[in-house]
């Protein structure tokens, strides 16, 4: 849990709009909301100020004490770890059907934990429609808490009840302790490559469900870790597939998760499966991370289930398909053995070193000097000639060229400066920025 705020668990069976109410709560459109069950799977937190307190609410997957699979059963544990987590419960309810033995048994299972519950009833859309109110006296927590997530009827009734039954932690202004200066690392990759185990690991917490299944994990779960007194967020995404001419809702609202966790990284570590062959799609992960300024580190899971010629060949594939970014740097891990860990932040480190370094225009043109002296590049038969270099930009490094010619569509002579410059200066993992003047 990311600093040592109060935890609200949203709790209560599946499909009854219990992501609609966080985003309601959050007036944002960050969890996933969809017509069918199972859609919200792993714990998920996110920050709320109401009337100056400030406390996580926690949005869980639908209980379901009747598991018909696997899956089931892994959200049915992470729904009960969010509850032991919680300070405060709301156990949300569909006034619009029937009280079911559902309600009932997780009714029974709250009343056990001797913990503080807010008991609301969704859907209540207008007093003059029909509902199930009473039913819901059986429950005995007394009459609902009347509310529409959809519409916002009630929510601030709701959040006044859970500030007034809340013992806060921490003092009411809190310090947001330099949060926005943690660097944020996505774990990416192709669904099944073992983003979610390797997330699992670093963080050491069951905090999102590993399964078999492709397509596990719908959404974006993020946690702050300490390691040898430095922060990281890292963020665990749902797996880019190839991109189809018609996608189901669902996968286009994960996809469209990921690219803005990758928006808003320092670095991506993509992860390829060791026992596969590179693919076309982990080359448009890394040039998706590129093209959005987020550094990059490739990293080949599963080394525990490879043979050493996969792991070879595969590795002579990364040097032949990335030749356009040869910068990116590699290593081997496995999260199940946690072999290679260590690496991971080391790696980590020296990325975010080379995205904030700057380089003195001094040396730059001192650079280019002596390559012009020996390079001789000619475009549309009029011989190329940098004039002048400067870089106006960190994290990711930009600079502006200018030159007595316009370069702007001239792939050959780009790739010269850039090539130039991180053969002097290096720039590990990282994409450079220019801006073209003549």
């Amino acid at each position: 849990m990311k600093n040592n705020l109060t935890v609200v668990s949203v709790v209560g069976k599946p499909n009854i709009g219990k992501s609609t109410l966080i985003n309601r709560i959050c007036i944002s459109k960050d969890a996933i909301v969809h017509e069918e069950p199972m859609i919200t799977r792993d714990r998920k937190y996110y920050k709320v100020d109401w009337n100056g307190k400030n406390f996580y609410i926690l949005d869980t997957g639908g209980i379901d004490f009747k598991p018909e699979n696997k899956l089931s059963l892994k959200i049915l544990l992470q729904s009960k770890m969010a509850i032991e987590e919680a300070d405060l419960i709301v156990f949300v309810v569909n006034l619009r059907e029937p009280l079911s033995s559902a309600d009932e048994d997780i009714a029974a299972m709250l009343r056990k934990t001797s913990k503080e519950i807010i008991f609301a009833g969704n859907k209540w859309d207008s007093d003059k429609s029909s509902y199930f109110t009473e039913d819901y006296l059986k429950l005995g927590f007394g009459y609902p808490l009347n509310i529409s997530a959809m519409h916002g009827i009630g929510i601030g009734d709701l959040l006044d009840e859970i500030v007034q039954n809340l013992s806060f932690k921490v003092e009411e202004n809190i310090e947001k302790s330099g949060e926005e200066d943690i660097p944020s690392i996505s774990i990416l990759g192709k669904p099944n490559v073992g983003k979610s185990t390797l997330f699992n690991t670093l963080i050491k917490e069951e905090r999102v469900i590993v399964d078999d299944k492709e397509g596990t994990t719908r959404d974006t779960i993020d946690s702050i870790l300490e390691f040898k007194e430095k922060k990281y967020r890292f963020i665990d995404t749902a797996g880019l597939k190839k991109d189809k001419v018609v996608e189901e809702d669902l996968e286009f609202y994960s996809k469209l998760r990921t690219i803005k966790a990758i928006e808003k990284s320092d670095i991506g570590l993509i992860l390829i499966d060791s026992t596969c062959e590179i693919s076309r799609q982990d080359i448009n992960i890394v040039d998706t991370c590129l093209k959005s300024g987020t550094s990059v580190i490739v990293i080949f899971s599963k080394t525990d289930k490879a043979s050493k010629e996969e792991i070879d060949n595969n590795l002579h594939l990364f040097d032949q398909k990335l030749h356009f970014a040869s910068y990116i740097p590699f290593l081997k891990v496995s999260a199940v053995n946690k072999k290679g860990l260590p690496g991971i932040f080391k790696y980590i480190e020296l990325v975010l070193a080379e995205r904030k370094k700057t380089i003195n225009e001094n040396k730059l043109m001192t650079l280019f000097k002596k390559k012009d002296e020996k390079s001789f590049i000619y475009k549309d038969g009029k011989k190329y000639k940098l004039k002048f270099i400067k870089q106006i930009g960190s994290n990711p490094p930009y600079f502006i060229v200018f030159s007595n010619l316009d370069i702007s569509k001239n792939t050959s002579i780009k790739n010269f400066i850039e090539k130039a410059i991180r053969e002097k200066f290096d720039f590990t993992g990282t994409p450079i920025r220019f801006k073209y003047k003549y």
